[in-house]
């Protein structure tokens, strides 16, 4: 019996670890989004991505003196055009 229940909770877990791997929530049953929603979500995870290596370039030539300006514009380069992909694909969402 004490199997039974290790290998459910065991099973479970894994089930639930899937799930996160497969839609980034934790959850028994996900909730199931379209393409339009999923490409948002991912623009803007992205976007967060980019704000966060802008961070750590400000943050290294703080520490370091080094000119990480050409980094940072083309970071920006990115930013905007994610940016414009987002307000896209949200205009698609809501019609």
């Amino acid at each position: 019996m004490k199997k039974l229940i290790l290998l459910l909770i065991v099973v479970l877990c894994v089930w639930i670890g899937v799930n996160y791997v497969r839609t980034g929530q934790v959850a028994l049953f996900p909730t199931v989004v379209n393409g339009a929603e999923q490409e948002v979500r991912d623009l803007e995870k992205e976007i967060a991505g980019v704000n966060e290596q802008i961070n750590q370039a400000g943050r290294s030539a703080g520490m370091t003196g080094l000119d990480t300006t050409a980094d940072v514009s083309a970071l920006m380069t990115r930013k905007e055009q994610l940016e414009k992909r987002l307000a896209e694909a949200r205009k698609k969402l809501l019609h």
